[in-house]
């Protein structure tokens, strides 16, 4: 069957039409496409790394640096910025792991996800599959519950994440959701597994703001601190107005009134793109169209796909974050 490329977008294209020049159709295909374990394990293990050495050397520095309260707020600033940055690329692994990605059974997958990365950012994966998988339902629609893109990127956008107001904002339409959708006998949509985690969330990260006030490391308690309200939540949704948001957005329409559209990206697979957009978020215009297949065969899906009809759709959605940006961008 012919792929009318001109007429149709990816997310309407079926699997079972797709054919490669060898004759191989992507449904036969994509039963090869599994997870390469250790690709997960040691990317979602370098974050954690990361992270540790960033908050390391957080605290050498605010021991060492001499500049008054200036320059070291400054410091706390900056460390904010890098400590955000490693919990966002941690976060895009609860992503993973809302759709079983993260170890080969599906109950070994939440558990890795939780201890791995829900207890540093307060959310069980339960409960936030619950919320994604009507992302990946409604996307571009007015029921779509991951809506940041609907607002234009411009400076209220920017100032209501860096004072929090955002997040304020997300953290109770989160919440209201996870409830909205509980069931009889469900924990973690009546909000128990979900508080177990939050609450251990806390206790975590309200240890090491402790400990390092305590071991005098002002600095480190300032970033981490930053990292968690002010970064995280910001590279969280501005990551998702660049995968989401069309170029075309009427930046006066409320697009919870009004359908936006689905829009996808992908962002190629240089060391910002992987960073930035990692554990498959590069590529997530193929994410949507397959969800389920692991972020670590991606790039297989890509070359398949650049060998078939469709190939010129892809092409036509292919940027960078930089380029995205620079459309999107209103200030």
């Amino acid at each position: 069957m012919r792929v009318d490329t001109a007429a149709l977008d990816i997310g309407t294209v079926r699997h079972s039409t797709l054919v490669d020049p060898s004759g191989r159709r992507y449904v036969d295909f994509r039963r090869s496409l599994t997870p390469r374990w250790g690709m997960v394990w040691t990317t979602l293990f370098g974050g954690h790394l990361a992270l540790f050495l960033s908050a390391a050397l957080m605290a050498f520095l605010g021991q060492v640096v001499v500049a008054g309260w200036p320059g070291l707020s400054a410091l706390a600033v900056a460390g904010g910025a890098m400590i955000g940055f490693c919990l966002h690329y941690l976060t895009t692994y609860l992503h993973e792991g809302a759709h079983y990605n993260l170890a080969p059974s599906r109950r070994a997958s939440d558990a890795v996800t939780n201890a791995c990365v829900g207890i540093l950012v307060g959310m069980n994966v339960k409960a936030y599959r619950k919320v994604h998988f009507d992302h990946h339902r409604y996307l571009g629609t007015t029921r779509d519950p991951e809506r940041s893109y609907f607002l234009p990127l411009n400076l209220r956008f920017l100032v209501e994440g860096i004072t929090g107001i955002r997040l304020i904002r997300a953290l109770n339409g989160y919440r209201k959701l996870v409830k909205s959708k509980s069931r009889a006998g469900d924990e973690a949509g009546r909000g128990g597994s979900l508080d177990v985690v939050f609450l251990l969330s806390v206790a975590v990260n309200a240890s090491i703001v402790a400990c390092s006030l305590w071991c005098g490391a002002v600095v480190l308690a300032a970033a981490w601190t930053l990292g968690q309200l002010v970064f995280l939540p910001l590279l969280n949704t501005v990551r998702q107005v660049l995968e989401h948001r069309s170029e075309f957005a009427d930046d006066l329409a409320d697009y919870s009134l009004v359908p936006h559209g689905p829009v996808n990206r992908l962002f190629g697979g240089g060391v910002f793109a992987a960073l930035f957009g990692a554990a498959g978020f590069n590529r997530h215009l193929l994410h949507h169209w397959d969800p389920s297949v692991s972020f670590t065969r991606l790039k297989d899906v890509e070359r398949f796909l650049m060998q078939t009809e469709i190939a010129p759709i892809l092409r036509a959605r292919q940027t960078s974050y930089f380029r995205a940006w620079r459309q999107l961008e209103r200030i």
